[in-house]
């Protein structure tokens, strides 16, 4: 059956090669020379372009870091320092007759962007090609995964550090470093298909999880409710006595939880005593009522007199009966303030809205002649005014005609008539502006006798109206009447307040104070006299019960209609409902307890199942793991006997697995035929579980790899030459179906291997990557 094979590869920017390119059409590559000329990262190259990462750089970045790790670094590790276009691997894949190309590539703007820490490969994607040497239209591979699934079958990211690649000096197959896994069966649980079993069984343990804090929940509610029920059986009483009437004793918003009609609940059954405490209260404070009504009038004076209101009514109380007057009065005020601001107007000022003001004083021959006057007086003035205009036109018109008449000149410039002589015309214009003159003094002298005439009649009227607003305003009150009319709208209240006020014997101040402290007096005098009336309170009535009383009480009334008999009844309702509670309480809560007992015993019994069931999948994840790890165990002991012949006289290793019975996630043990008590790889020197991991990755290859590449990187560094001849038989015996890619810094391993392939008629390949840098640089 054909298998994928890598046909060709290369690189260009990745870490120690700027370029480098490789045929791969044998059926051994061997990758020698001296160490530093990139052996290792050849096979990283191979790994970054199907994993996308480096699990080992990862691994030991995680070890090493310290201080910021946070860090940006201006250049990728990865990126070869002579190189600043990115970096690329690109591969050509071959089975049968098809062909595959691919290419991991980190562009440079992507590098120089990134934070390029070592353990991170976002930058590095992976693209379809459409040719070898096609970089220009790649076609990016979003679903890594999904695509090596599709091309070299399921899983096989999963499974390629334990199928294709074999790190140098990697012993994470035998002893885990964390890298790729903690426990030795994590590597290869993706080739036994655990994954749908390990699914079920996290799911199975996580039901459990839940059905263990149901039950958790379940038993305490149980044994909660079963408490109550004794506690609630202890309490019952057995009665016949008659039903007791219930009767609402307090009208509050909020009724309190004796006056209701269902006192008791399931939850409160405790608070017996503390309800028929309240009554006890309540029966004290109905005694005490009398006391109470003397501390209900006391508390009214006293919060009366707190009130606004309060100052208002003391000071204002005798003084709202002035108000009618006094608005008569600011109305006479308002029109003799009006009628003297109208005769304090300059006569020249006077319109005909002052004169009809004015007329409505004077008799009604005087109103015409003033009304006359008036219009005479503005007639004047505008006369007046047309006629100055007229003369500053006619004086800016002779200076004008003095500039531009020459002395020989006689005609009028403006009408062109011949004065014959020049002096003539200007004697003209003189004789012109004199009219005007007079004529100005003419109107001017009118105006001053209209001006007399009005002021004839208006001397008497300001002498008579001055004085007498005078008078009036010094008599009356400005501040009395403005406090009055502010609180007008309040008149009725607080009238209705004094008279209280005074029934109770309180004499109001009679007499009005403007000024602030005197107001205060006042008001202070009659608090005073308010607290001097109060009715001296007894001792016999506690703080407690005058809250109990204001709490459930709106009225002094409500109290003084209750009976001692209603009381006495209300205790005997509270104690009644409450052995109908208990007893009702006591049916409801066996149900709860047989509720919670059913629960409990369901969900014990679903854990006991969701228990057995999670046994029965974990033993039979123990016992597919043995099956399946049986089916490669020959091969694994017959690679490590003839790997490990120093070891135990070649005899091998055997795989021991756990037995059916085994709950926890299932282990894989190494033993020998000398001792099966403890782990083979304990015993063993660096260079023998070298060989034991090398004999189980050739064993997993065989056995489950669908592809035909198996990288190996310096499997002989610590083999002697018994187990490096066994080691060229291994290869080219048992893999001589696969395409085999190794690496060996020793000349005469490389020879040796190449010999033994050729021997076997097999195809080989030597890359001395020495020579080849030499020869890229030249």
């Amino acid at each position: 059956m054909a298998r994928w094979r890598i046909h060709r590869l290369k690189i260009n920017g990745f870490k120690v090669f700027t370029q480098f390119s490789e045929n791969y059409s044998s059926d051994l590559v061997i990758y020698d020379g001296p160490n530093g000329f990139g052996k290792t990262s050849l096979f990283d190259a191979k790994q970054l372009l199907f994993c996308s990462e480096l699990p080992r750089i990862s691994a030991r970045h995680r070890a090493l870091k310290s201080g910021n790790n946070n860090k940006k670094y201006n250049r990728s590790i990865f990126q070869n320092h002579n190189c600043h276009d990115g970096i690329s691997i690109i591969a050509e894949l071959q089975k049968g007759n098809e062909i595959l190309y691919v290419m991991r590539m980190a562009k440079q703007e992507d590098l120089d962007s990134s934070v390029n820490r070592p353990n991170s490969f976002n930058e590095f994607k992976l693209y379809e090609l459409s040719g070898f040497d096609e970089t220009a239209s790649p076609r990016l591979i979003d679903d890594e995964k999904q695509f090596w699934s599709e091309k070299f079958g399921d899983k096989f990211l999963e499974n390629f550090p334990v199928l294709n690649y074999l790190q140098q000096d990697s012993k994470s197959i035998v002893i885990p470093d964390g890298c790729n896994s903690d426990k030795r069966t994590d590597q290869i649980s993706h080739l036994l298909n655990l994954d749908e079993l390990d699914t079920r069984i996290d799911n199975i343990g996580k039901l459990k999880s839940e059905s263990k804090a149901q039950l958790k929940y379940a038993e305490d509610e149980y044994a909660k409710q079963k408490l109550r029920l004794e506690d609630l059986q202890h309490t019952l009483t057995v009665s016949d006595v008659a039903p007791v009437a219930y009767i609402k004793l307090t009208e509050s918003k909020v009724t309190p939880q004796w006056d209701l009609k269902v006192p008791f609940s399931v939850d409160s059954l405790k608070s017996l005593e503390q309800l028929l405490g309240q009554l006890d209260l309540l029966n004290n404070v109905y005694v005490g009522r009398q006391e109470i009504a003397k501390r209900v009038r006391n508390q009214l004076k006293i919060d009366f007199t707190k009130r606004a209101e309060f100052g208002l009514a003391v000071r204002l109380f005798h003084h709202f009966d002035k108000l009618p007057a006094l608005h008569k009065d600011k109305a006479a005020l308002d029109r003799l303030d009006k009628i003297c601001h109208a005769l304090d107007i300059e006569v020249s000022k006077l319109t005909s809205s002052h004169g009809s003001l004015i007329s409505s004083y004077i008799e009604e021959q005087e109103s015409i002649k003033l009304m006359r006057l008036i219009e005479d007086k503005n007639k004047l003035h505008l006369g007046h005014s047309g006629v100055s205009k007229k003369q500053a036109a006619v004086m800016q018109l002779r200076t004008k005609l003095l500039q531009i008449v020459d002395n020989i000149e006689n005609d009028c410039p403006l009408c062109g008539f011949d004065y014959q002589e020049n002096s003539i015309l200007l004697s003209a214009i003189e004789a012109k502006t004199a009219l005007l003159d007079q004529k100005l003094t003419k109107i001017g002298l009118q105006i001053n006798q209209c001006y007399q005439a009005i002021e004839a009649i208006l001397v008497p009227l300001k002498a008579k109206y001055a004085p007498l607003l005078e008078t009036v305003r010094r008599e009356f009150n400005v501040k009395l009447y403005s406090e009055l009319a502010e609180y007008e709208h309040q008149m009725q209240r607080l009238v209705s307040i004094g008279q209280k006020l005074e029934m109770q014997g309180i004499k109001l101040p009679r007499v009005y104070a403007p000024d602030l402290e005197d107001q205060s007096k006042q008001v202070s005098a009659v608090n005073t006299a308010i607290l001097q009336s109060l009715e001296p309170e007894d001792e016999i009535l506690s703080t407690n019960q005058f809250a109990f009383f204001k709490a459930h009480f709106s009225d002094l009334s409500k109290l003084e209609n209750l009976t001692e008999e209603q009381i006495e009844q209300k205790k005997n309702y509270i104690q009644q409902q409450y052995k109908l509670t208990v007893n009702a309480s006591i049916a409801a809560r066996q149900k709860d307890v047989d509720f919670y007992r059913a629960k409990f015993l369901h969900l014990e019994d679903l854990y006991s199942k969701l228990d057995n069931i999670e046994t029965q999948l974990k033993r039979a994840r123990t016992h597919y793991t043995n099956q399946t790890l049986g089916q490669m165990e020959s091969l694994f002991h017959i690679y490590s006997g003839r790997l490990l012949q120093n070891y135990q006289s070649g005899l091998g290793v055997f795989i021991d697995t756990p037995n059916g019975k085994q709950r926890k996630t299932a282990a894989m043990n190494f033993t020998t035929v000398r001792d099966s008590e403890h782990d083979a790889a304990l015993s063993m020197s660096s260079g023998q579980i070298n060989a034991l991991s090398l004999s189980l990755f050739l064993a997993l290859n065989k056995k489950y790899a669908k592809t035909a590449f198996v990288f190996i990187d310096d499997p002989t560094q610590c083999m002697d030459e018994i187990n490096i001849a066994s080691l060229s038989d291994l290869l080219r015996v048992e893999l001589r179906d696969r395409q085999v890619v190794i690496s060996t810094h020793e000349q005469d391993i490389s020879d040796y291997l190449c010999y033994r392939y050729g021997k076997a008629g097999l195809s080989r390949k030597q890359v001395n990557l020495l020579e080849k840098v030499k020869l890229s640089s030249n």
